[in-house]
């Protein structure tokens, strides 16, 4: 078996469709014809496979602009595969605006369940970004982020948060 990644094993790398670039490291891609399948950060530093045409581009497109502060939500079909729980909490999240957070608790309160699992939910989140499961704090810090509580990925959580707050406000934001 290869060496985890962010909860990948190194084999599966070669798996993803492209490898996107991002200020806060590389994003494997995978895509099918209902939508994103999955948007995962990668450990390692990879050389970047774009995709110049169709949905790929479109993936693409809108991911750059949210790190260019000229996009605020998605505009993107998902084809993500979860638990009916699963499913639930990350509708839940989807909701949180930019630039917002909610705690564990409060979604846990939202669909009657318990923080821990929600945590757990959102640790298998197979599109984080897009799915903004970095803006699900606990009551009294940051919490963990893609099943890490110190980090790479807390760095990259952390970087997100501060990325949204930083976005300047417009009147296109209330439409």
């Amino acid at each position: 078996m290869g060496r985890l990644l962010f909860g990948l094993q190194k084999m599966e790398i070669d798996s993803f469709d492209y490898i996107l670039p991002s200020p806060i490291g590389p994003l494997g891609l995978n895509i099918s014809a209902k939508g994103i399948q999955r948007l995962l950060y990668i450990k390692t530093k990879l050389d970047s496979r774009i995709p110049a045409i169709g949905f790929g581009a479109k993936v693409h497109q809108q991911i750059m602009e949210y790190f260019e502060l000229q996009r605020t939500e998605f505009d993107l079909p998902i084809d993500i595969q979860g638990t009916t729980y699963q499913n639930k909490v990350w509708s839940e999240v989807a909701k949180i605006p930019y630039g917002g957070c909610l705690t564990y608790g409060d979604i846990a309160t939202a669909i009657n369940s318990g923080p821990r699992a929600v945590g757990n939910a959102c640790r298998h989140n197979p599109i984080p970004i897009i799915i903004p499961c970095h803006r699900v704090v606990k009551k009294s810090g940051i919490g963990g982020y893609c099943g890490s509580v110190v980090g790479k990925a807390i760095q990259q959580k952390d970087w997100l948060l501060k990325h949204e707050i930083d976005t300047p406000i417009t009147s296109e934001m209330f439409i």
